[in-house]
């Protein structure tokens, strides 16, 4: 019986540990898919930044070469799942290339139809074919997310096939709907930037107000493993 015992409780450690790891790189693919070829992040610490900042950059002109795109991330529930939700700016972040967080949304944004219901319908989101089945999604079907605890009315308006697995566990919708769900309004999480020099990234630096850091996407995504489990744990426990 103390063997059996013992036996149990490892089994149960080492499930735990795969389920966290898995969850962890599942969340680390997502990251990479919506930063693509970003070289770096403006990022205000856990007050976030305001809006507005955003608007002075481009206003004002960012250095030459460099492009820019607002981000809104944060978790969410469907079910017992706890995904990655990414509000974008489908027009700005195209600028800085073709990956994930602007080619998809802007390809799958090319039918009018789409188009309109992403910037006008509530609720409206895209993901990956396999994250839909996996949920039992069908296509234009509505489902609930919670954050928080608090639920919210969604709807799928576009599966996106063979996404790749840096979106099995990902949800994009439009940045005033993330702003909205996340209790985020008036912030955002990050800015993703494409830095293309060394001369580029002093001369950003110099544009931010004291408060804000430029740090490189390596160096962001570091601090967001750090923070991956402490989201997870809050939002299962609420």
């Amino acid at each position: 019986l103390a063997l059996a015992g013992l036996a149990l409780g490892v089994g149960t450690i080492v499930a735990v540990d795969i389920a966290t790891a898995s969850a962890q790189r599942a969340f680390e693919l997502s990251l990479q898919a919506v930063d693509g070829p970003a070289t770096h992040q403006i990022d205000g610490g856990p007050n976030d930044i305001d809006e507005r900042i955003y608007a002075q950059l481009r206003t004002r002109g960012l250095p030459q070469g460099v492009s820019a795109a607002p981000l809104v991330a944060g978790y969410v529930t469907v079910g017992d799942r706890v995904l990655q939700l990414a509000g974008l700016d489908p027009l700005a972040s195209r600028e800085l290339g073709d990956h994930g967080g602007g080619r998809v949304p802007a390809a799958a944004l090319a039918d009018a139809a789409l188009a309109r219901q992403w910037f006008t319908s509530p609720g409206a989101v895209i993901m990956s074919t396999e994250l839909a089945r996996a949920l039992g999604i069908p296509a234009a079907g509505h489902f609930e997310l919670s954050v928080g605890g608090v639920a919210h009315a969604a709807t799928l308006i576009a599966r996106l096939p063979d996404a790749g697995p840096g979106f099995d566990a990902l949800i994009l919708t439009d940045i005033a709907q993330a702003q909205e769900w996340l209790h985020a309004n008036g912030r955002l999480t990050c800015i993703d930037v494409r830095v293309p020099s060394d001369a580029a990234r002093r001369q950003l630096q110099a544009l931010l107000p004291a408060a804000l850091s430029l740090t490189s996407t390596r160096a962001a995504r570091a601090l967001e493993h750090r923070e991956t489990h402490r989201a997870v744990d809050e939002e299962r426990a609420n």
